[in-house]
């Protein structure tokens, strides 16, 4: 997104009503403008960084209201002769740099072997986003997947990248996780990088609208 339109997207969400409204108009304005900036600067990182599908999701879990937060890139990353050797060493590689409360595994999915890590992450929610006014910390169960794409699908070495994050920790067990399995089982790779690409994000989109659904 361009200002232009990352500003017609906050406005548009503030017009529904689904943000606070400030104490005047020039406060509301203010934070308008932070809100649009900020959607602006991660749409760049998005794009900057190799990500062909994001998505939110708002809904009801068990009578509480739940957020989570879907993305899908796919990198170059040059990873050796086997698929299988370099999803075991991201693997270690993860699990060392991100310390106690993570944990992980190598599965088999149907698109090939994946290095499979979940764990919880704080974030700092800027006052222009935040329900008080205030900057406040969140925690968030997050769930990430690095999947080597295989050799045979073309000539250039890429990774997958899976990464699903939601504040309501507690729901994560029984609403998410399932879910974010049904994503892995889902995801198929193509025959060249442009397809490749497009596939990861045809069928994320598919999961998340049952997600959302």
């Amino acid at each position: 997104m361009d200002f232009e339109a990352a500003w017609a997207e906050v406005n548009t969400r503030s017009a529904h009503g689904y943000m606070a409204a400030g104490t005047d108009k020039e406060t509301d304005q203010q934070s308008l403008t932070e809100m649009a900036r900020t959607l602006q600067r991660i749409s760049r990182f998005l794009d900057e960084v190799g990500v062909v599908y994001a998505a939110n999701c708002l809904h009801s879990f068990e009578g509480e209201v739940s957020l989570g937060s879907l993305t899908v890139a796919v990198v170059d990353y040059s990873y050796g002769g086997d698929a299988a050797t370099a999803a075991r060493g991201t693997l270690r590689g993860v699990l060392e740099s991100r310390g106690e409360g993570w944990t992980g595994s190598v599965i088999d999915a149907p698109c090939g072997q994946a290095a499979v890590f979940t764990g919880g992450q704080s974030y700092v929610l800027p006052p222009a986003f935040s329900p008080n006014g205030e900057e406040i910390e969140v925690l968030t169960a997050q769930f990430h997947a690095m999947i080597p794409v295989p050799l045979e699908v073309g000539d250039e070495q890429r990774m997958c990248l899976v990464a699903f994050s939601t504040p309501q920790v507690t729901h994560w067990e029984k609403c998410y996780a399932p879910l974010m399995a049904n994503v892995l089982r889902s995801l198929r790779f193509t025959g060249n990088r442009q397809e490749a690409r497009g596939g990861a994000q045809t069928t994320a989109a598919a999961s998340a609208s049952r997600t959302e659904g």
